[in-house]
């Protein structure tokens, strides 16, 4: 990781905030992440599927409803309409152990509109230890590299809006007017959101253009029960001087995070490089 990649993540955001002026449209499916497929809240309310059976005081809750927190307490609703306006892509890995049990992630990377070029996270390392297909084809199964490349996940990060009548977990209704969102779309729930926008892009429609209702489907695997988002096209909205105006506080908060994984990477790039320096020495000594 050099100058020149942050340089040219910079551009990325730069370009992004000149093509939302200027209206064009091919130019902002390429930067908001609607092109080529290829953490922390952030300070955003989080839009994400709820697995509570009940909420702390004992009240009952719908399973596969989604949910965000908001003012101070978890909201519910069976379905909402999103407005994407970005999609980023990140890397990360979960370690249950952290926290006292509580689990927190042990490596992010940054966040980028697209698979292309390196994703430099806070290990000091690229994607977190995620290897291609092929690299993984040649390792053993047991191999501490494999391991570690299969326990990292690839997320679609989702900057956007969502409306909706949602409901608190004692059942009063609470309506949500275009609130300003990320949802982080994995694993079971990688490839619907993908395929979506896939499909919009091959329709030379525009994802900020698009209303979209997103319900959840139940799925059963063996003794395991998940559920995965089912996103629907149910209208053509425009992109106000508002939006506009939220994809430049996006465009920051993509920044601001990306700034703080670069630090760290650069910081744990210093204790690998003091770690290789401690084995070269010791090298010397049993040499000697």
């Amino acid at each position: 990781m050099d100058g020149t990649d942050i340089m040219e993540m910079n551009s990325e955001m730069d370009a992004l905030v000149a093509a939302l002026q200027s209206d064009d449209t091919e130019q902002l499916m390429k930067l908001t992440g609607q092109g080529e497929g290829g953490g922390d809240r952030v300070g955003l309310p989080r839009l994400s599927i709820n697995y509570d059976q009940e909420t702390e005081d004992g009240e009952s809750l719908t399973r596969g409803d989604w949910k965000i927190f908001v003012d101070g307490e978890f909201l519910y609703a069976p379905e909402v309409k999103l407005q994407a306006l970005m999609r980023m892509y990140e890397y990360s890995m979960w370690d249950s152990e952290m926290n006292e049990g509580r689990g927190g992630f042990s490596c992010k990377s940054v966040q980028r509109p697209k698979f292309d070029g390196t994703f430099p996270d806070t290990e000091g390392g690229n994607k977190c230890g995620r290897l291609t297909r092929q690299e993984e084809e040649q390792l053993d199964q047991q191999d501490p590299a494999y391991l570690k490349s299969r326990a990292v996940i690839c997320n679609q990060v989702i900057y956007g809006t969502i409306s909706g009548t949602f409901k608190t977990g004692s059942g009063n209704q609470v309506k949500i007017d275009k609130k300003p969102v990320i949802a982080y779309f994995k694993k079971s729930g990688f490839k619907p959101i993908a395929d979506f926008i896939s499909g919009l892009s091959n329709q030379k429609k525009l994802m900020a253009h698009c209303e979209i209702t997103l319900r959840t489907h139940k799925n059963k695997k063996g003794s395991v029960t998940y559920w995965t988002p089912v996103p629907t096209l149910s209208g053509v909205v425009g992109l106000s001087d508002d939006d506009k105006q939220l994809v430049a506080k996006f465009d920051q908060t993509v920044r601001g995070h990306n700034e703080t994984v670069i630090r760290e990477f650069k910081e744990a790039q210093k204790l690998l490089l003091s770690e290789d320096d401690s084995d070269l020495a010791s090298d010397f000594a049993n040499a000697s």
